[in-house]
């Protein structure tokens, strides 16, 4: 039976929260944790010094997420003892050629008894733009297989700068780590949520950097002034919309939100992911958030008949939002409807082949 332990460390001595984190570790196969930049070095250090035997992966994080509400800077840790296959390993390079440590990832998939009830966790440092070339490496093996990849994009406390990935006591900042699990008990089910509606501003981006994440041009014209013209504001005044009004990729009957960054020039958009040339774009607004949490565990519950764990990633930019309205705890408490979960505040989001902002995505284990 899949029974995974969950601790929290909230003392401020590190030893302490180790302690208070993983008091009913026994010998975890798997340990998944989240802290802050500021303590992620030490408690990777730590943990991996009292369970040298075990696979240890994690990543910084802007807060730390359960049940029991929000944290920054707390030990945060879901330990694994049965009911699972895993196996681990490293990409490097992302920023130039993450595809030569293509062979970490087929060994790992070699190594389960079969990909059947199985996913790739992976956690990406994002300071380069590369985690769309990281997902179209790892995505080259695993849908040879059918296995499906959760990710996110390690943070920090809010200045999005340098972030850390961590395995095995190793602390990464140019790197992505990732770990495939198998359920040996049933199926694991991943979902995603999001928190805007498309309006009925719908373009094709005609004009794109990739590697820069801009948007020159909608429908042939500067993307700047289509934004500002469909939202009835001044060019100067768009930046302030920004949070409230990203852009979705329509794929299918799907939305994948890349945040607007920075305006340039009065005329372009940078964004956190990529779009694509002739990508169908639709401009978003805010939906009902209370709402549509309460439709997304309604959707969970109703597929399963038991629980036995769930991973939650949740974008930071969501969680800013929560906190200035004082609903985050509200929020991670409501998750606690799915039973016991750990999750992260992340700079960017990851499932199946595309990379994306402002969205939650959980990972939910029968």
């Amino acid at each position: 039976m899949l029974k995974p332990k969950i601790g929290r460390g909230i003392s401020k001595d590190f030893e302490t929260a180790l302690n208070e984190a993983t008091k009913e570790f026994i010998n975890p196969k798997l340990i998944i944790y989240y802290t802050s930049k500021s303590n992620f070095e030490t408690f990777s250090r730590l943990l991996m010094k009292r369970f040298s035997k075990s696979i240890i992966i994690g990543c910084s994080a802007y807060k730390e997420i359960c049940k029991d509400g929000l944290t920054n800077g707390a030990l945060l840790v879901a330990g694994f003892e049965d009911g699972i296959e895993c196996s681990a390993g490293v990409i490097g390079d992302i920023d130039k050629y993450p595809v030569k440590y293509i062979q970490n990832i087929q060994d790992s998939i070699a190594s389960l008894s079969d990909p059947d009830n199985a996913m790739c966790l992976e956690f990406c440092v994002g300071t380069t733009n590369s985690e769309e070339k990281v997902l179209s490496t790892i995505n080259s093996l695993l849908n040879v297989y059918g296995i499906p990849l959760f990710g996110g994009t390690s943070a920090d406390d809010g200045e999005f700068k340098t972030t850390y990935v961590g395995l095995n006591g190793k602390v990464y900042t140019n790197h992505c780590v990732f770990v495939l699990i198998k359920n040996l008990n049933g199926k694991i089910k991943l979902y995603k949520e999001n928190i805007f509606k498309p309006t009925k501003n719908n373009f094709i981006a005609t004009k794109v950097n990739l590697r820069q994440r801009i948007v020159y041009e909608l429908d042939g014209k500067p993307c700047a002034e289509v934004m500002a013209n469909n939202l009835n504001v001044p060019l100067n005044n768009l930046p302030d919309l920004f949070g409230a009004h990203p852009l979705g990729r329509v794929v299918g009957n799907d939305i994948f939100i890349s945040a607007n960054k920075n305006l340039i020039d009065n005329k372009a958009i940078s964004c956190y992911s990529r779009i694509y040339k002739n990508s169908q774009i639709t401009l978003l607004e805010p939906d009902d958030y209370r709402q549509v949490l309460k439709t997304t565990i309604a959707k969970i519950l109703s597929d399963f008949n038991h629980i036995s764990f769930s991973l939650v990633i949740n974008c930071v930019a969501r969680t800013m939002l929560f906190e200035s309205e004082n609903f985050a705890d509200t929020f991670a408490k409501e998750l606690g409807k799915l039973g016991n979960y750990i999750g992260f505040a992340s700079h960017g989001e990851q499932m199946y082949d595309y990379h994306f902002n402002q969205t939650m995505i959980i990972a939910v284990f029968e």
